[in-house]
């Protein structure tokens, strides 16, 4: 039987090798299994400075702060003042997307699930005021294109959770950022948090390291905060500790029960949120689902990732409630390092081993007619081209443009173009292939009149451009 101490210097010893293999200049974890808790942090929260990463250290959290919000929803379900299938209208009459008649029908349910059907990616800036939200469902989501109807597919928006977030402050008749400390991060004992580089400054805070754009080596961001701060609730700017945010993992294993006894989040919320809503279009032996704010790509573990240029940070929790883990690192890497680093904690203490990579398909196996996939496809972040070369090969390039690529800039970066071989799955899905692994699946959905596709589906939906 593992001890807790034996534990500790494990994990300890293991976060520094990963982060020196994986060239991950800092990183903190803690993990939470049954009662005991281990925390080990290492490297530095900035290479310019030197400052050694503490257990206290604060790392941009990004789109985990998804998690938050919906369980700010669903303490309003428990309190009776929200219903998941009323929609969303009826507590923001101004909510609407570019195609009014359509989003009239979008949910509450739609939202959390990633199903609302429309452009998820608003990244341009509004207000950094206490009105941002307000500004961002007025001024930025109104204008989204419509790709589906409300519910027919999963779709990652990041809009329909800034949108959740402007639902919570109405409701609450405060700002997203009082009605989270007081409703959540208070009663979890969560002190050390940021909303914006002003308020990182009071605190030890990382900053995301990324690829020069002269020299190409790693280097600290030329800013902290690379999103805008419009959509709070989304997941741009707000940072946290690995101990803070294992706070709210640990929430989920107690049943919604707080640190102090306190029932946070109801346990008949709490199981909502642990349910598989709609399914994600994946390329695993296992189904994936999407549940209320939660990511369950394999049996028994509900997960969210964050990421932005220079961050990635994980939040993983183990369902039958034996362990929840965060890890948060300053590099890209880190996504990488997370999924080395836990998956043996998660098999050990929880039973559950990693899913077994797909086999990746042949290079003998090819689309038999290529002409109804090639063209350009855009969301508002991303244009992708889709061609084919004189052997027959589907090939998917990938592009950041506007504020996406605006980020990368900003950092002192460049955006990169990303290329992958295309290879059939199955009659629906192809995989993308890169230096012969299978790093992920797109499907082509809606054939038109002209014998195209309308949509390339991702994690998000791309219209055809031409």
């Amino acid at each position: 039987m593992t001890t807790t101490a034996a534990l500790q210097e494990r994990i300890h010893s293991e976060l520094t090798r990963l982060r020196e293999q994986h060239g991950v200049p800092g990183a903190s974890v803690a993990i939470a299994v049954g009662s005991d808790v281990v925390e080990a942090a290492s490297g530095v929260l900035n290479t310019r400075t030197g400052t050694p990463v503490t257990p206290s250290s604060l790392f941009q959290i990004q789109s985990i702060t998804k998690v938050f919000t919906a369980t700010l929803v669903l303490q309003l379900v428990g309190d009776g003042l929200v219903q998941l299938d009323e929609p969303v209208r009826t507590y923001l009459p101004e909510f609407r997307t570019a195609d009014d008649a359509v989003s009239a029908g979008i949910t509450v349910r739609h939202l959390l699930t990633h199903t609302g059907g429309f452009e998820g990616d608003l990244w341009q800036p509004t207000t950094d005021g206490p009105d941002a939200l307000d500004r961002f469902v007025r001024d930025l989501v109104r204008h989204a294109p419509q790709h589906s109807a409300p519910g027919q597919r999963w779709a990652y928006c990041n809009a329909g959770y800034g949108t959740l977030g402007r639902l919570v402050e109405v409701t609450r008749g405060t700002t997203y950022e009082q009605a989270l400390r007081r409703f959540l991060l208070e009663p979890l004992g969560i002190e050390d948090v940021a909303f914006s580089a002003s308020q990182a400054l009071a605190y030890g805070t990382a900053i995301p390291h990324v690829h020069g754009s002269d020299t190409g080596e790693l280097g600290p961001s030329r800013e902290w905060a690379l999103m805008p701060p419009s959509n709070p609730a989304a997941g741009n700017q707000l940072a946290m500790s690995a101990p803070g945010l294992l706070a709210l993992g640990r929430l989920f294993l107690a049943g919604g029960v707080g640190p102090t006894g306190q029932q946070v989040l109801s346990g008949t919320s709490t199981a909502m949120m642990l349910r598989p809503e709609v399914p994600i279009r994946g390329i695993g032996p296992v189904p994936s689902f999407q549940s209320l704010g939660w990511a369950l790509l394999r049996p028994g573990i509900a997960e969210h990732g964050g990421g932005a240029p220079g961050v990635a940070t994980q939040l993983a929790i183990a369902e039958d409630g034996s362990v929840a883990a965060a890890v948060v690192t300053n590099a890209d890497a880190g996504g990488q390092l997370a999924r080395e680093l836990l998956d043996p904690v998660f098999a050990e203490f929880a039973g559950i081993r990693p899913t077994p990579p797909p086999p990746v398909p042949g290079r003998t196996h090819l689309v038999p007619d290529a002409t109804p996939y090639l063209g350009r496809y855009a969301t508002r972040q991303t244009e992708s081209e889709v061609t084919r070369d004189a052997d027959g090969r589907l090939w998917l390039s990938e592009e950041p443009v506007r504020e996406g690529a605006a980020m990368y800039r900003t950092a002192g970066s460049s955006p990169t173009v990303a290329r992958y071989e295309l290879r059939p799955i199955d009659t629906e899905m192809l995989g993308l292939v890169a230096d012969e692994q299978l790093v992920g699946s797109i499907a082509f959905l809606e054939p038109d009149e002209h014998g195209g596709f309308r949509l390339l589906a991702k994690a998000r939906i791309a219209e055809r451009r031409s």
